[in-house]
Parts: structure tokens; C-alpha cells; sequence
């Protein structure tokens, strides 16, 4: 933030970054649609082209909340969780957030001032804008797995003590912009790598490459077993799927050839799908220890070895 107030030069979006932020648009319309095909109406939403709010007392903070809920029965109003100041009333502000299904399944857990932090204090400042002040004190948070469609709603309302905290820090970064300087505090997580102005800060030092050791580690001791847990679980239904997935098309290819033979020819198409009757040839592959281990010096003439970086291969 000191850097954009002062006027820097940023880095353009990586092509990840760019397509993250507009996977996110496709989210919140979806949610959007979804409440409006419910019969609940989303005020100030993409439809009619959300408004701009300023933070109170922080007009260097601004933002575009996703929309404002209005329930003229907001009693019937059912959520998965919600803090313990939340009031349902006619109207609240709407925010949609999509996750991957790791982070999606700790938020149902947690909550979403736990695990997402950013988030709620975006929502925090949101309610204290002069523009959502006027309509209500309180969000519906609608999480989305966007890796299962699965949703979440959480209610939030306005938390008095985390706002007068980020206040005071935005007070402090304008304080050293006027003063013409950069917070001394650097980025020690992933953020670096997407800050658009990380070049400001760590120029063109790389990040240090991963050091593989030899120890198996047993998950089930770690902090992050549950997480874990999770992770071989969601590993072990994909695999189901691609075992399922490759009967089915063994099966296809099964009915294909049968029908193939029948007529005599050499192949068809169906629906863009082409099916084609492949003679059989000879398959060649290179023994490679034979040939070390038989002639090293024709091997040594051919083969080039070089080292690959680190990566996970995960196996059952």
C-alpha cells in the first residue's frame, strides 16, 4: 500500500494472478444468479454494476462489495453458521468468496475470520463504509468450493475492535507516506511472489530452491494431519474416478471395435468422435541398464542424464 500512495511502478499480473481474479468474477455472478433465481433480491450487484464504498476515516481504502441481500423476510433467513452478534434483518451485505476445497473444508470448521483473515477484515472495513452503514451492520458470507460447486454461508457482523486495529495500521502507513518512505516490514510468506511490487522490496533475488532430505516423515504426527488427512482422502476419490473413468472408456473402445468389425472397415465417426482400427506393429523400446552395463562408452556417447528439480509424484 506504501508503494501504490507514493506513485511506484508495479508489475503487471502474472498470467496466474490474472486468471485467479477473473475465476473469481465467474463465482460471484454464479452466486449472484443462484440467490436471484431463489427469489431473493441482490441490490448493487454485477447486474447493475456494483458501487464503489470508502472505508470511514480511511479514504485511501476502497473497494466493491458483491452485492446487498434484500429478504423482506429475513426471519426465514438459515445459514451454516453465524458469530454471536449477527441479526438478520431486512438487509445485509452480500460478499462470495471460492476457495480450493482444502481451504473451503477448514473454513466450515473454523470460520471464516480464522482461516481467512484478509477476507474478513475486507468485510469489516465494508461495513464500516458510510454507503453499506446505510443499509445494515451485519454480511452474509456465501463460500463456494470451486473445485466442488459446495457452498458455505456464514453470518458476520460488524466487529468494532478489528476495525479501530486496521484503522490504526492504516493510519500508520499514511503516516510514512507523507514522511516519503516504505514500511521496513517484508513479506515472508507466499505473497512475495505475487505482490505487484515485489520487485520493489526483493529486486531480482530468487526465492531459495527446496532442499530434499532423506526422511520419510508419518503425517499423523504432524499439526497438519487433519489437513492432511483430507488431502489423501480427496487424492484417493480422484483415483477412484480415473480408474472409473479408464473402464469406461475401455469399454467404449470395446463396443467401437466390435461394431468396426462387423462392417468391414477401417473406422467411423460419431457425435465428433473418431474411432479408428490401428494394425498391429512392432513396439521398440531402449533396455537402458542393459546397454550401460553391456557398453558404457556407447552409452555415455548417447544418453545425456541431468538433474530434475524437486517435485512430488504421489503413489499408492
Amino acid at each position: 500500500m506504501c508503494h501504490e500512495r507514493m506513485g511506484h511502478e508495479p508489475l503487471p499480473f502474472t498470467g496466474r494472478v490474472r486468471h485467479l481474479l477473473d475465476d473469481g468474477v465467474t463465482h460471484e455472478h454464479d452466486i449472484v444468479n443462484r440467490l436471484r433465481g431463489a427469489g431473493i433480491n441482490v441490490l448493487h450487484s454485477y447486474v447493475e454494476g456494483q458501487v464503489e464504498v470508502q472505508c470511514l476515516l480511511a479514504p485511501l481504502v476502497f473497494g466493491h462489495p458483491d452485492g446487498i441481500l434484500d429478504l423482506p423476510r429475513s426471519e426465514g433467513l438459515t445459514l451454516d453458521c453465524a458469530d454471536e452478534n449477527f441479526k438478520a434483518s431486512r438487509f445485509l451485505l452480500l460478499e462470495v468468496t471460492a476457495p480450493n476445497h482444502f481451504a473451503f473444508l477448514r473454513i466450515k470448521r473454523n470460520g471464516l475470520r480464522e482461516i481467512l483473515w484478509r477476507k474478513y477484515v475486507q468485510i469489516q472495513l465494508y461495513l464500516n463504509s458510510e454507503q453499506v452503514r446505510s443499509y445494515c451492520d451485519c454480511c452474509v458470507t456465501v463460500v463456494k468450493n470451486k473445485n466442488t460447486s459446495e457452498l458455505y454461508e456464514e453470518g458476520i457482523s460488524s466487529d468494532r475492535a478489528v476495525i479501530e486495529e486496521t484503522l490504526e495500521k492504516l493510519k500508520r502507513v499514511e503516516g510514512l507516506v507523507v514522511g516519503d518512505k516504505v514500511s521496513s516490514i517484508r513479506c515472508d510468506d507466499w505473497r512475495r511472489n505475487y505482490c505487484r511490487y515485489r520487485h520493489l522490496c526483493f529486486g531480482e533475488v530468487e526465492l531459495p530452491s527446496l532442499l530434499v532430505s532423506q526422511d520419510i516423515l508419518r503425517g499423523e504426527s504432524l499439526n497438519e494431519a487433519e489437513q492432511l488427512g483430507e488431502t489423501a482422502e480427496v487424492w484417493r476419490k480422484g483415483k477412484l474416478l480415473k480408474l472409473e473413468g479408464e473402464d469406461l472408456i475401455a469399454d467404449s473402445r470395446e463396443q467401437f471395435s466390435e461394431i468396426i468389425r462387423q462392417y468391414g472397415c477401417s473406422g467411423l465417426t460419431i457425435d465428433d468422435v473418431r474411432a479408428l482400427m490401428i494394425s498391429a506393429g512392432v513396439s521398440r523400446r531402449v533396455d537402458y541398464d542393459l546397454l550401460r552395463s553391456k557398453y558404457p562408452d556407447i552409452y555415455n556417447a548417447v544418453v545425456a542424464e541431468s538433474i530434475r528439480e524437486a517435485y512430488v509424484r504421489v503413489s499408492d
